[in-house]
């Protein structure tokens, strides 16, 4: 049986939104949408904003084969789902590639476009679960903004048939997860510490892991092992360099309608939120506090994480660190670019992680 999608729909209903304001904006109705306006709503739970995309929405239902925990976290509360997958082989088939695109009329080439899917020997998958010594480690499992747990679900079979134990969480505000709004970090950090002390305390766990996260997930996954020396290896896909510069940048991406000028009151919106109680949630400062070497990964195409700012971090990070390129790849694509990085990934966790 197979489930697919196209990662280039993901975004579809907030891009939407995005340019329906911009277009207000354009307008000079300033009076009825405000920086201060776009940047609240930028800080409020995506879960109580956005729908996911009908293309991922299928994968909930193969997720459902699989154990789902809770974990009280906060202050402020929240209480936070994560899907547990057990090392095994779930006959499960990851199909991630860029196929060429050319106009019928003319013959030239217009396009690449990002094809990922998933082929199942036999659904609901039986899996023929490894033997406990088998297990390699386990690895946490970080999505994007407005993303929620099932988006990793490659990531969780690819891993968990190559050893590892997946632990996927839909981080605070997203999924089935509650909490009112999002700290870009501030708060989510101290959440997947706990999260680790749960299961710890649960023996899903002996404490030692690996996580990897995407865009989002990203520098989540680099301030989390930031402040928890347990985190022994981090995988960074598409991490950003601030909250404001990460919404700044999106914004010119989606809404290129909107002014530069409101762009940049939103971006400094939101820094003067975070910076109220965190006056420092770069990822560059969170790499800094980093003693394992890390494994970056951009795609070519990144307008976010920009080749000059991954070299950046690639020079504040530990040594042994290293910077992977996916040709083709955009941001939203190159974390579901398994198929290319599986490989460098396993490898990657085989030699940090096991230490």
């Amino acid at each position: 049986m197979r489930f697919s999608a196209y990662s280039h729909t993901r975004y579809e209903k907030f891009e939407l939104r995005v340019r329906i304001v911009a277009l207000l904006l354009c307008l000079d109705c300033v009076g009825c949408v405000s920086s201060n306006t776009i940047a609240r709503r930028a800080l409020e739970a995506p879960n109580q904003q956005f729908k996911p995309s009908k293309s991922y929405r299928k994968f909930s239902l193969i997720a459902t084969n699989f154990p789902e925990l809770q974990v009280d976290v906060g202050p402020p509360p929240a209480t936070l789902e994560m899907t547990v997958i057990e090392p095994g082989d779930y006959g499960a088939k990851i199909i991630s590639c860029f196929t060429e695109h050319r106009s019928l009329l003319t013959g030239f080439r217009a396009h690449y476009r990002f094809k990922f899917g998933i082929n199942f020997s036999q659904y609901p998958p039986r899996p023929r679960l490894f033997q406990t010594n088998n297990i390699r480690g386990t690895v946490f499992l970080l999505h994007g903004y407005a993303g929620d747990k099932n988006f990793m679900l490659g990531w969780e079979l690819a891993l968990a048939q190559a050893g590892y134990e997946t632990v996927s969480v839909d981080l605070r505000g997203h999924g089935h997860s509650t909490g009112d709004r999002i700290y870009f970090g501030g708060i989510e950090r101290t959440d997947l510490e706990q999260c680790l002390d749960s299961l710890v305390r649960e023996r899903v766990c002996d404490g030692r892991v690996g996580v990897l996260g995407i865009s989002y997930g990203a520098v989540l996954a680099l301030q989390w092992a930031a402040i928890d020396e347990r985190v022994k290896s981090v995988t960074a896909i598409s991490p950003y360099s601030d909250p404001g510069t990460a919404v700044e940048t999106f914004l010119g991406v989606k809404a290129p309608l909107m002014p530069g000028r409101m762009k940049r009151k939103v971006a400094a919106n939101i820094t003067a939120d975070l910076a109220s109680r965190w006056p420092d949630l770069t990822t560059a400062t969170a790499v800094h506090e980093i003693k394992q070497p890390i494994l970056f990964v951009r795609g070519a195409r990144d307008k976010l994480c920009s080749e000059e700012f991954m070299r950046n971090l690639e020079k504040a990070a530990p040594h042994g660190s290293e910077v992977m390129v996916v040709p083709l790849a955009n941001h939203l694509d190159a974390g579901l670019c398994i198929n290319q990085l599986e490989g460098p990934v396993t490898n990657w966790l085989g030699g940090h992680l096991t230490r």
